[in-house]
């Protein structure tokens, strides 16, 4: 049983901008290993551990959604270690830091978009000042780009299979929705990579920024970090 959402977000959008880039899977495959320097299957198995151990928790742990982020958090930080990113605890915040490719990457579930190109993206919960720091800085002739890379949480359609087809994506925003000064959300995601283990999803990668997902694309409404993560 997962708690009831109380943020309901990002209704879909008919299409995306047009500034933007259509790649397909297998560019996508190339560009992480270029700009990022892992497989995706590396992602995919972090995953993979985390649900496994998060399946063998009861509904009376409180804690069962944070422990899988911390769980996938760890796995991908422990692989991504020894390709040579350094892993830091910005003001509270795990980050995995790639000075070779002047990347930050911070890891969080997504929301209910994840792997759909024609809705906007953003994590499944409300961040705080750290995240919206961090995204301040995806400005031209920044010294290094924020990243997310972003994971389904537990409440999303796939978990519905006894075998789910596993997602992940790795997008770079650009501004936030400010719900209020503590409570904000990462959107306008300039550029959104879609990874699958099946199928042929299409990504986009774009020199500008998305400014077709702005506040007129939200609906407001209210959720709290639940057991889904």
């Amino acid at each position: 049983m997962f708690q009831i959402s109380q943020y309901e977000l990002f209704p879909e959008i008919d299409e995306i901008n047009h500034d933007t880039k259509i790649i397909t899977k297998s560019q996508a495959v190339e560009i992480l290993n270029e700009r990022f320097g892992f497989e995706p299957q590396l992602v995919f198995d972090a995953i993979k551990s985390a649900d496994n151990n998060f399946d063998y928790k009861s509904n009376l742990n409180p804690a069962s959604g944070i422990s899988r982020w911390g769980d996938i958090n760890e796995s991908i930080a422990q692989q991504l270690l020894l390709l040579g990113y350094k892993h830091e605890r910005l003001n509270g915040q795990p980050t995995l830091i790639n000075e070779k490719y002047k990347i930050q990457l911070v890891v969080m579930s997504a929301n209910k978009s994840i792997g759909n190109i024609d809705a906007p993206i953003s994590s499944n919960c409300p961040k705080g000042s750290e995240t919206e720091t961090k995204i301040k800085l995806n400005q031209p002739d920044c010294e290094i780009e924020t990243w997310f890379l972003y994971y389904p949480s537990r409440g999303h359609a796939i978990y519905q299979s006894d075998s789910p087809e596993l997602i992940f994506e790795v997008a770079k925003p650009t501004s936030v929705y400010v719900v209020n000064e503590d409570k904000i959300f990462p959107i306008n995601h300039e550029s959104r990579l879609i990874f699958t283990q099946d199928g042929e999803p299409t990504s986009y990668i774009s020199e500008f920024a998305d400014e077709s997902i702005n506040e007129d694309s939200f609906d407001i409404g209210y959720k709290v970090t639940g057991s889904d993560e």
